[in-house]
């Protein structure tokens, strides 16, 4: 088959710069991010081409790409990175920009940086993170706050105002839709045991003076207590009548569970104070009934310890503790430190990152994006128009309306933000040299913020954050490293991770732009209409689209199709499915375009791909990436596949 070069030399006639070397034994995420940063400082106008070199030494041309594609395009990859996604590498290059940026502030104490919002407090966390030499985790304990009672509601709320609201009864704040934010209540959230380690138990003892039973008695008391929380909390039955979800005012809410007041309950959770008349949204208030009826009849101490320990498993379980990195009394990285501020500083951090790296590329990168963003809507507006399942008008319309209605926002920013508005965030936070005091200080921050969202009544507060998607601390590593579609305000977030190579470059050639960067728009757009996220309309409010569309014939045969081989979630199999269609249908529309541009736009998007491995959500990337395209008649024709090879099947799913 042509080689690689063969597609430069019809996309440019220009002499191709030589291979650069590649270190194929470098297996570290740290030696792989550098030879990244080594290899392209010099890139310039040229960039295509050389980076169509980097696609070149992770091909294995000598595979048969109709009959694996994956192993065409990706064959190499683990040769020159080991197991490490495009992804990862990505991320990998952000954190590294963050140690270079706190590490020269730490060198030059006169930088004009000192002045700005956030980065004196963003430093001084970062020192107090690089200082920590061995877990102490009674020192999370000993900066809670004082109770006045021993009853176990009090101690649940002040634990939840640092995010922590897993157990006994869950009392949260969640981004309701577009425009508002409402406390949710749900029963003990029972897939999460309790892990009583003994560091935990050291430092309860520590905290309590050592008042407390040994570490085998007071796991077997925590076991016994979660198997009747686990028991208390299973609903009856499962075609109970009852609905899980209702919205109650709080004075019907106490009427329906007197055994707490609630009004007190959120007033100390949330230190503010509610009337009876505000709304909270309640699941499975039966349950609800049995765990209160029995927390008040027991133990209020066994209860106390039992909070104090889960508390602190949840801490430790929150992603990139450094805490949990401390082995041999070894202090985190830097790396580590500015891996666990990009969960528990969002904010800050992202404005640091806005300020000193991206600024400088945003209109640019603004005006390429919003236009291939536009591009793709109305090309997905145009598909929707052709009705292919025959909706009917009202239904139609409704998800036209999200199509036309959808956003994006690039670095996941708040649109619009004055420097005034970040100096306000950043007087919300306290950062000292006690590194305990600074995480329970970054969570009370968020949470109180969250809190702030569902009771305020500020109409610019509101369209600022509802104009990107606040991160909380527990939010997984993917979420800032790749586009997603945020279904409640029908935005789609592109982190900052992925506006950088290998994913994107504003001097990218068409093929290589529309390869990923169509390819991933796409994919992000349609998930509006997707198994799940379709039943919510142009404002996030949930309605029951999913089940008007499966009245539908064509509609009900496309998901049956798409769902008749094996996959992890069909959500992702359609939107890998329909968002590839979509960018086929915007870029390579005519057959001239597609012998031109279609092998090195195919084998760009099968860059995202290379070294994925399967999640919770989605697919090994060799399966996603071959199913997908192996339903696209285009790639076919682009690499003359025999119909009946893997790549061309004889049938094929027809969806969106």
């Amino acid at each position: 088959m042509m080689r690689i070069w063969g597609i430069c030399l019809l996309l440019a006639s220009v002499q191709a710069l030589p291979t650069k070397h590649l270190n194929h034994n470098a297996t570290e995420e740290q030696e792989q991010e550098q030879e990244l940063e080594e290899e392209t400082s010099h890139w310039n106008g040229d960039i295509n081409l050389q980076y169509i070199q980097r696609i070149e030494s992770y091909m294995q041309p000598e595979q048969d790409a109709c009959h694996d594609f994956h192993a065409y395009a990706c064959g190499n990859w683990k040769s020159v990175h080991g197991n490490v996604s495009t992804m990862s590498l990505s991320g990998s290059h952000i954190d590294q920009r963050y140690v270079h940026l706190f590490e020269r502030l730490l060198r030059e104490p006169q930088a004009s940086e000192h002045r700005l919002p956030m980065f004196p407090k963003l430093l001084r966390y970062y020192q107090s993170c690089l200082a920590l030499d061995k877990p102490r985790l009674r020192h999370y304990l000993d900066h809670l706050p004082p109770r006045s009672t021993d009853h176990w509601m009090e101690l649940l709320a002040i634990l939840g105002r640092y995010g922590h609201h897993e157990h006994y009864i869950r009392i949260t704040v969640a981004h309701h839709n577009a425009s508002r934010h409402i406390i949710f209540m749900q029963a003990h959230v029972h897939e999460l045991k309790m892990t009583l380690t003994p560091n935990i138990y050291f430092a309860l003892r520590r905290h309590l003076d050592g008042d407390l039973p040994s570490l085998p008695d007071l796991r077997q008391q925590f076991k016994q207590l979660d198997a009747t929380l686990y028991r208390l909390s299973q609903s009856e039955s499962i075609n109970s009548e009852e609905e899980n979800f209702k919205t109650y005012t709080l004075n019907q809410l106490q009427q329906e569970l007197p055994g707490l007041n609630w009004t007190h309950a959120l007033q100390l959770k949330f230190n503010a104070t509610y009337d009876g008349q505000h709304q909270v949204q309640v699941d499975e208030l039966p349950q609800l009934r049995q765990l209160i009826d029995f927390l008040n009849q027991a133990d209020a101490r066994l209860l106390r310890l039992y909070s104090l320990s889960r508390f602190l498993q949840y801490l430790l379980q929150l992603p990139h503790n450094p805490l949990n990195n401390l082995v041999n009394n070894r202090a985190p990285s830097s790396v580590e430190c500015v891996q666990h501020m990009r969960k528990t500083l969002y904010l800050g951090m992202n404005y640091a990152y806005e300020h000193i790296y991206y600024a400088k590329q945003r209109a640019t990168d603004e005006r390429i994006i919003f236009r291939v963003f536009e591009e793709l809507k109305a090309q997905f507006s145009k598909q929707l128009r052709l009705n292919e399942f025959g909706l009917d008008a009202n239904l139609l319309s409704a998800l036209q309306q999200k199509v036309s209605g959808m956003a994006i926002n690039i670095g996941n920013m708040p649109h619009n933000a004055s420097e005034q508005f970040f100096r306000e965030r950043e007087q919300l936070w306290q950062a000292t040299g006690d590194f305990y005091l600074n995480h329970f200080k970054s969570l009370l921050e968020y949470n109180a913020h969250q809190a702030e969202m569902e009771r305020t009544t500020n109409a610019t507060l509101k369209q600022l954050f509802y104009s990107f998607s606040y991160h909380g601390p527990s939010m997984q590593d993917n979420i800032d490293a790749t586009p997603y579609f945020y279904c409640v305000s029908n935005i789609i977030i592109m982190p900052y991770a992925y506006v950088q190579l290998p994913f994107y470059h504003a001097q990218f050639w068409p093929a290589l732009l529309y390869g990923d960067l169509g390819n991933t728009l796409g994919h992000e757009m349609l998930h509006t209409l997707d198994s799940f996220f379709v039943d919510f309309d142009a404002q996030g409010v949930q309605r029951d689209y999913g089940d008007q569309l499966r009245r539908y014939r064509q509609y009900v045969a496309g998901i049956e199709c798409l769902n008749s081989t094996a996959n992890i979630t069909l959500n992702e199999r359609t939107a890998d499915f329909s968002g590839t269609r979509l960018a086929l249908h915007t870029y390579l529309q005519t057959p001239m375009q597609r012998r031109q541009h279609g092998r090195l736009y195919f084998l760009q998007f099968a860059q995202f791909f290379c070294g994925q491995e399967a999640d919770e959500s989605h697919d090994e990337g060799s399966v996603r990436l071959n199913y997908t395209l192996s339903q696209m008649p285009e790639f076919a024709e682009v690499f003359n596949c025999t119909q009946g090879t893997p790549m061309n099947p004889v049938e094929r799913c027809r969806f969106w």
